[in-house]
């Protein structure tokens, strides 16, 4: 559409949303090496026209924001010059009642326009190109119903489970999955979605046949978590604490259930999860790696679960605001250092000794 865009002038003010879940992210972490050239050529070949539909759909969703921001925002100026100038009898209480009621409808208007070609383009991006970058396939419709978490015995109970990417497949011949996924607690009754309210983690999961048979279940919270991930598997869930002998791991983590397959040499292993924590304590930034906040472990009968903080989902792979053109240069580096990042995790994860849990 030619002419004047609100969008397009906003645009410049403001650089977007990062469409980020429970908070402001900090800066994405840098982008890995370089793809191959005849990699990059074939993932921009089969990108290629998802982008031009996607750039095209874009340009039709700016031109019905623009509508909106002109129709609503000029409608409630009028209204609101009216009623502060002539019914409170003062112009200039009706310029800023005006431009009070202007900057509302912005505000409302721009912030529900980002979400519907967000998740549209993360959508059409991860499935056309993700089987070129990983091993693993993106989960089209990811869903984990919150009733899973409560079978963790980790956390209080789990209100709303967002679930922004899965990756799900084969690795060193077990069935493997690895997402990045936030949570918001509170009771039904007393139910409000504040910030403060969630936390957002990497979750690794590794199918463990050797131990199916198993009837235990161990938790294991590092003694820097939040209270009730320290707390939650006594209160929430009536596990015990129970001791592993090694009075260094002991300072770190806290262990509930069964302590028997925390050997030493799985006991180690931790180091190797710990190198990818990089959230610090108030979730709001990163940290130098190996500093963060301690991933929390839970070996269920078949499956290890590993759940490592996350600085707010930073270092998600996100799309240019909605106003502006996708490129596949910029797209496909951030995407790969996306995918490198999660891997990162599940790499970490498969290093432990399984042989030792069994």
């Amino acid at each position: 559409m030619s002419g004047f865009s609100p969008v397009r002038l906003l645009g410049r003010i403001s650089p977007g949303s990062k469409g980020v879940l429970f908070g402001p992210s900090a800066m994405p972490r840098p982008a890995p090496p370089a793809l191959p050239p005849a990699d990059h050529s074939a993932i921009v070949a089969r990108l290629a026209p998802v982008l031009q539909g996607l750039n095209r759909d874009r340009t039709v969703h700016v031109d019905q924001i623009d509508r909106a921001l002109k129709l609503y925002g000029g409608g409630a100026a009028v209204v609101a010059l009216v009623v502060g100038w002539g019914i409170g009898g003062s112009f200039l209480g009706g310029l800023a009642l005006m431009a009070l009621a202007v900057v509302s409808v912005v505000i409302l208007v721009m912030a529900k326009a980002e979400d519907g070609p967000r998740a549209e383009t993360r959508r059409q991006i991860v499935a056309a190109v993700a089987g070129q970058m990983s091993d693993l396939i993106p989960d089209p419709a990811p869903d984990i119903p919150r009733e899973w978490f409560a079978g963790l015995r980790l956390v209080q109970q789990v209100r709303k489970v967002i679930v922004d990417l899965r990756l799900t497949g084969e690795r060193a011949g077990r069935v493997v999955g690895v997402t990045r996924v936030g949570l918001m607690f509170g009771e039904d009754r007393r139910y409000t979605e504040k910030h403060d309210k969630g936390l957002s983690v990497v979750m690794v999961q590794v199918s463990l046949p050797e131990t199916a048979a198993r009837t235990g279940v161990t938790v294991v919270t590092p003694t820097d978590a939040s209270w009730n991930v320290r707390h939650g598997p006594k209160l929430s869930h009536g596990l015990k604490t129970v001791q592993t002998g090694d009075k260094t791991f002991d300072a770190l983590y806290t262990v509930y259930g069964d302590p028997a397959p925390l050997t030493p040499a799985l006991r180690a292993g931790f180091a190797g999860l710990e190198r990818h924590a990089r959230s610090a304590k108030h979730g709001l930034a990163e940290v130098a790696p190996g500093k963060g906040l301690r991933p929390w472990v839970v070996i269920l009968p078949g499956q290890l679960v590993v759940l490592t903080p996350l600085a707010m989902f930073d270092g998600a792979f996100e799309p240019p605001a909605f106003w502006l053109p996708l490129d596949p240069d910029t797209l496909i580096p951030a995407f790969a250092a996306d995918l490198a990042v999660l891997d990162g995790y599940l790499t970490a994860a498969l290093s432990l000794p399984f042989g030792d849990i069994a």
